[in-house]
């Protein structure tokens, strides 16, 4: 199937039909069988209402499209992302032994690594706001099920098998009793919507390849369902041993939502890459051809004219690299011609600026057009702190763009997996409305320059709009409380401080012949001596 569409991989890896097998444009949806839809997204579409544990067969009919015309687009994308490129890797041998360098620039997995780490290098801040319950306590209670589930990994490779497949699968699960949830490949995955306007989840397919086919696991809210054709009947696998057409308890959860929850890139499911894989394969092209200029200029061809030279003479010279113009007709007897004789080398010509040109433009061209910064670039050397706050915010805007994006889709799974939690620990109080995530992205910030913004709203505008121009503050509301609080401490230490030294300089300045009362004060007499109230007694 690679080969039939070999002439453009980017063609083949977008999702929906290739234009290369059908050969026209806008077939929007594609029927696999009565029931079964796919879009152009490469998504699969079921009839709303229509239960798939009485049509099991559409999940052999899924499986067998998907194992055949999507997973192959999914493995050449993570062969190109682990820098097996299929283009220069399949190029046609050189001939005539020329120097024939296959070289890969890995620019997909620059392109993802930078993307994601921007993304998801500092996890995604996850908080339950709401009146009506112990927030403080329920947020120990998510944070400590999330570190048990070391979620900050998982999302993280949830979000880069986004990146580079167009969609990402997460999967959670009841392991001894403990809600569990963990990342699946989109290769051997999928899930199933229905054909409403809203595209809900309705079930979803695990699957493996074996030696007797495709085996399949159907999942729904309320059970896993392992099948298998045997005899040409689809039987259970997993059947519990009092009925053999349910399942084990082992694989029942009765979960309110799908326990299969996808992350996609985008709406039309295309990975950071799909839409520059030519470009990518033209810049291994020309990069193996400057490597093979430069082999070509080390291996530069001796010319000999006017003479001809023995075969002894010949195999002295390293790999035959030479070229002799002898006119027949000459004496080789006696070593005599006509004509001039030289010898001199034979170089190619040089087209080493033609070449550098469309690299550089190539290059600059992949990272616009996939959203990506590109760290690498000479301006990108610069200090932060020479940069301008606008500038800096100016070279991250697409790449935040697209970042915005993602986080709006991935909000969404997330409520879907916090659906099932709150459901599992059964507080009806809980609610994912009142949930609030925070995806802080890695961006560099030119901290004097908002340091001196800052300083200048002083006076000019409240605490907490002042700071607000300050990237290093994430609440600037509570950050003008804790300020306020710092501060009432501080008098407090202050006060306490100057109560203690006035009673101290009270107590030590107490002159010669001044008595102290009970009160610490001083009282003076003729005689030295003093009462209780610390009038003199005469």
């Amino acid at each position: 199937m690679q080969n039939y569409f070999a002439v453009n991989n980017q063609d083949f890896l977008l999702s929906g039909m290739p234009l290369r097998k059908s050969d026209q444009a806008g077939d929007s949806e594609t029927k696999l069988s009565e029931n079964v839809t796919i879009d152009d997204d490469d998504v699969f579409l079921y009839p709303r209402g229509l239960d798939i544990k009485e049509h099991l067969e559409d999940v052999f009919s899924i499986v067998a499209y998907h194992d055949s015309f999507i997973a192959p687009k999914y493995k050449m994308k993570r062969e190109y992302y682990k820098g097996r490129h299929y283009d220069i890797i399949h190029k046609d041998k050189k001939p005539l032994n020329k120097p024939d360098h296959r070289l890969i620039i890995n620019l997909p997995k620059k392109l993802v690594n930078t993307f994601n780490g921007y993304f998801s290098g500092d996890p995604v801040s996850i908080k339950h706001q709401s009146d009506s319950t112990d927030d403080e306590a329920l947020n120990e209670s998510i944070q400590d099920w999330l570190n048990d589930n070391d979620a900050a990994d998982t999302f993280s490779e949830w979000s880069k098998q986004a990146d580079i497949f167009g969609r990402g699968y997460l999967y959670a699960y009841l392991d001894d009793g403990e809600l569990r949830f963990t990342v699946c490949s989109p290769r051997d995955t999928i899930v199933v919507y229905d054909d409403s306007v809203m595209h809900r989840p309705v079930f979803g397919i695990r699957y493996s390849t074996t030696t007797d086919g495709l085996i399949p696991t159907l999942i729904t809210r309320d059970a896993n369902f392992d099948l298998k054709k045997k005899d040409g009947k689809i039987v259970l696998t997993n059947a519990s041993d009092e009925d053999s057409t349910a399942v084990s308890k082992n694989d029942m959860h009765r979960f309110p939502e799908l326990p299969l929850i996808e992350l996609a890139e985008d709406e039309e499911r295309t990975g950071i890459f799909d839409d520059v894989i030519s470009l990518i394969d033209a810049i291994d092209s020309v990069q193996s051809s400057k490597g093979n200029d430069i082999t070509s200029f080390a291996d530069a061809y001796l010319v000999i004219t006017g003479q001809k030279i023995s075969e002894d003479q010949i195999k002295d010279i390293q790999d035959n690299r030479l070229i002799n113009l002898w006119q027949q007709g000459n004496s080789f007897e006696n070593n005599t011609g006509y004509g001039e004789q030289s010898a001199a080398f034979l170089t190619p010509a040089s087209n080493d600026d033609t070449q550098e040109n469309f690299l550089n433009r190539a290059i600059d061209m992949v990272y616009q057009i996939s959203q990506v910064v590109n760290l690498n670039d000479s301006s990108m050397g610069m200090s932060a702190q020479s940069i301008s706050g606008v500038a800096l915010l100016q070279r991250y805007q697409p790449m935040q763009a697209k970042a915005r994006t993602k986080a709006l889709k991935m909000d969404k799974a997330l409520r879907l997996l916090f659906t099932i939690l709150f459901d599992f620990w059964g507080n009806p109080k809980l609610h994912v409305s009142d949930l609030t995530f925070d995806h802080k992205q890695s961006i560099p910030h030119n901290l004097s320059e908002e340091a001196d913004i800052v300083t200048k709203l002083n006076g000019q505008v409240d605490d907490a709009t002042k700071l607000s121009f300050f990237s290093g503050i994430d609440n600037p509301q509570k950050a003008v409380e804790r300020l306020k609080d710092q501060q009432d401490e501080e008098t407090k230490q202050a006060q306490s401080q100057m109560q203690k030294y006035l009673n101290d300089q009270q107590k030590g300045g107490v002159a010669d012949g001044e008595s102290v009362d009970d009160n610490g004060s001083a009282g003076a007499s003729k005689n030295g001596a003093t009462d209780k109230n610390g009038q003199s007694v005469r």
